[in-house]
């Protein structure tokens, strides 16, 4: 698969408790919590984050954001150590708000 074909693909959906497909503009408000809540200065609009849905696996979506727009940050911490800090501090807030058990 090419990397157009791998950008074009639709994200998989990230599903609720009650087994229902959690609202994008709902993961992307649990993303900018959960950076806010991490004290990182991120701030994804619906522009980045739909461009960001174009890849499947939430982590990696992550990794791919600082590894282009926070380079620096890898310096100091893995990519999958932040990637993974932020996925559970995301689920945290949609637990917070219901969405997740």
């Amino acid at each position: 698969m090419n990397q157009a074909q791998l950008e074009s693909r639709p994200a998989a959906t990230t599903v609720g408790a009650d087994n229902q497909p959690i609202p994008r503009e709902t993961q992307l408000a649990a993303y900018n919590a959960a950076f806010i809540e991490l004290g990182l200065r991120f701030r994804w609009d619906d522009a980045m984050y739909e461009w960001l849905c174009g890849i499947e696996c939430e982590k990696a979506r992550v990794a791919r954001y600082i590894e282009e727009h926070h380079t620096h940050l890898l310096k100091a911490y893995d990519a999958d150590f932040l990637s993974q800090l932020i996925f559970d501090k995301k689920n945290e807030y949609l637990r917070a708000v219901g969405h997740l058990n």
